[in-house]
């Protein structure tokens, strides 16, 4: 415990270092233009601001770029060949030119080499800081497997040396994924993918008029410009409509996300009936990890291997990155222990773990550099272009969903079924906007679906909306797609207030993930900053004294950030302990320096589910093995939801399956 109590004071120092060697970057303010909304005119204003920018670290010129060098050496080299014309005249003048020629050189490479070498020093200084906190993080790992393993202390110095390196490769893995996932949430799409999700979305909900338009329009390029440049210009649209859309038709889309969630289902259920099915042992123990996957990452992956697929081509691609997203072992342990009167006895213990790794980076292992790569990032951040319906909200409800499309283990019976929509879990009363133009073929009570919506068009397109609170539509009323029709509720089988959406094409079902707006601009910007997504009010008070307000706007600045095991600050992204203490500290609510989940809930005085309140902590157990009961942490921010470090850092439900499972408690900081 010493020795490990020993390294995390040497993270922490590390860690420290690194922050203060950011810090001592050389860096000029750049003068930035912001726009901001005016809440009295409600028009956008600018406005001018100055921001640090940190400068980049300085790189000797190439020979073709020393223009400037150039020419001073030209003026130089002619100088000295005047000098050298009466040289041969003059034995004295000669022998001193040639002194003063090699002091001149001598004394220009020292003040050439000492001028770099202070230029280079921050940076140098950086870079060592990172390479020990590196070294202290690898064996802040190394300490941490010898306290919760005590095994690992009766091997020998051989085995502990191969286990060491493999926690050190580990962690060097988990870095680069880290760095990787941070350069890659930096791309923003260019103007023409910010115009082909439009058309495309336009394109969806209104294909007659698209495509008249569309012909119409070669029509016209064809006479004005000749069959030749027709071509190009056609083959640059179709290129970067491509790039940015998913191919694949309606059903093949639905059914491969589909087909993943009833894996994902089947293994939930396999952990679930674990002691049923391995029936005998003394104590079962578990360690698993959070069984759900991004349904835009697996489309976009397969969209990006196969373009235009089907699921029966596709179907043995998605078994092969189950099988690496997700890992299942049972290991048979087995204990001595004592009975009442001293004497040993066996204690038989499975132990079941399920090491899960991000689809994410499953997905880019297998696409190679570049094209493929780019190609991933542009769906990404259009969301495959095929968003016919417009948001049932007007704000994005991407971190509010608590069930998605497909299949799952009920929340009320526990059985297998299969769900044809999505929750949102929102705010009672929360208005809800129709996502289509047309016609209220029913509006009342629908039995479990309780107060219901449901609206039709004549091409085929219909959405329902269930468990509303009270509805402001009657059958028969003609409605645009915005009009606000009801309010959220939790009529019928529910448990707790949320939306139900369903949406068909023709009598089949889609997946909403894939054409409903979410209300994500589709440009990467962080939400709650200029030009992001707006994130909804919360339910409940907030601190009254601001502090809560100060620990959200902390805690949104890393949205989307990789979880990095042990890491505590922004140059090494974080861990969930690490990302909520970083933010107590920065926020000015508190100074607990660098705690563990365990150590933040020793903190904190607990409070009931019932009172708690934004800003307050929660804390889950048995989301993997730690030395204490409490494993996880994050923020409450009210209405069921809270921030924590996931992979990545995101909104999540409190209601959730997984998550109601593992929820240990509330606490309040002093």
């Amino acid at each position: 415990q010493k020795k490990y109590n020993k390294a995390v004071r040497r993270t922490e120092r590390a860690d420290r270092r690194v922050e203060q060697a950011q810090m001592k970057l050389p860096a000029k303010r750049r003068l930035h233009m912001e726009r901001q909304p005016d809440e009295a005119s409600g028009k956008m204003k600018r406005r001018l601001r100055f921001e640090e920018e940190v400068l980049p670290e300085y790189r000797r010129p190439s020979l073709l770029s020393r223009g400037a060098g150039a020419v001073k050496m030209a003026a130089v080299i002619k100088l000295h060949s005047k000098i050298r014309e009466y040289e041969r005249d003059n034995v004295a003048l000669e022998s001193a030119h040639k002194s003063e020629l090699v002091a001149e050189q001598g004394v220009g490479r020292v003040l050439r080499w000492e001028r770099n070498r202070r230029r280079a020093k921050p940076y140098r200084t950086l870079r060592k800081a990172q390479q020990k906190a590196a070294r202290a993080h690898t064996d802040l790992a190394w300490q941490t497997a010898l306290r919760d393993n005590p095994e690992l202390q009766r091997k020998n110095a051989l085995a502990k040396w191969v286990q060491k390196q493999k926690i050190k490769r580990k962690y060097a893995q988990a870095a680069h994924e880290a760095k990787q996932s941070a350069k890659f949430t930096q791309n923003v799409l260019t103007a023409t993918g910010k115009i082909a999700r439009a058309i495309a979305q336009y394109a969806a909900a209104h294909k007659a008029v698209f495509l008249a338009v569309a012909m119409l329009a070669l029509v016209v390029m064809f006479f004005a410009t000749g069959l030749t440049s027709c071509t190009a210009m056609l083959s640059g649209f179709q290129s970067s409509y491509i790039s940015a859309s998913y191919m694949a038709d309606e059903g093949e889309i639905c059914q491969s996300d589909l087909y993943y969630t009833e894996k994902e289902t089947d293994l939930q259920i396999d952990i679930d009936n674990t002691e049923e099915n391995y029936p005998g042992y003394d104590e079962y123990r578990y360690n698993i990890g959070e069984i759900s996957h991004n349904p835009y990452e697996l489309l976009g992956y397969l969209s990006t291997a196969f373009n235009a697929f089907t699921f029966a081509g596709v179907q043995s691609e998605i078994d092969r990155i189950f099988s690496e997203q997700y890992t299942l072992t049972r290991e048979v342990i087995v204990e001595t222990r004592y009975d009442d009167d001293g004497d040993p006895y066996d204690w038989y213990v499975l132990q079941t773990t399920l090491t899960v790794r991000p689809l994410s980076a499953v997905a880019q292992s297998h696409l190679s550099p570049g094209e493929q790569t780019d190609r991933y990032g542009v769906y990404m951040q259009t969301y495959g272009n095929r968003q016919a319906f417009g948001n049932p909200f007007d704000f994005s409800w991407l971190g509010n969903v608590s069930s998605g499309y497909g299949w799952r283990v009920h929340p009320i019976s526990g059985e297998k079924s299969l769900h044809r929509g999505i929750d949102l879990a929102v705010a009672q009363g929360t208005p809800i906007l129709a996502v289509q133009d047309g016609r209220v073929v029913s509006a009342g009570d629908a039995g479990s679906y309780g107060l219901c919506v449901v609206i039709e068009d004549d091409k085929g397109y219909q959405s329902r909306y269930a468990h509303c609170s009270s509805l402001n539509v009657s059958a028969g009323q003609e409605v645009k797609r915005g009009d606000v029709i009801a309010a959220v509720g939790s009529t019928g089988n529910s448990t707790g207030p949320h939306l139900h959406l369903e949406v068909m094409l023709n009598g089949e079902y889609l997946n909403p993930y894939f054409f409903v707006d979410n209300g994500d601009d589709g440009t990467g910007a962080i939400p709650g900053t200029p030009g992001g997504p707006a994130i909804p009010d919360y339910s409940g008070e907030p601190m009254g004294d601001g502090s809560f307000e100060a620990m959200l706007h902390e805690a949104e600045k890393f949205l989307g950030w990789p979880y990095v095991w042990g890491g505590s600050s922004p140059s090494t992204s974080f861990d969930c302990s690490g990302y909520v203490s970083w933010v107590i500290n920065q926020s000015g609510v508190g100074s607990v320096g660098r705690q563990t989940a365990q150590g933040l809930y020793n903190l904190c005085t607990p409070v009931s589910s019932a009172n708690a309140q934004p800003g307050d902590l929660i804390f889950f157990t048995g989301t993997y093995s730690s030395p204490g009961p409490v494993s996880h942490v994050g923020i409450y921010v009210g209405g069921g939801r809270f921030i924590h470090c996931g992979d990545p850092i995101s909104y999540a439900n409190t209601g959730s399956p997984y998550w109601s499972a593992h929820l240990y408690g509330y606490g309040r900081l002093p």
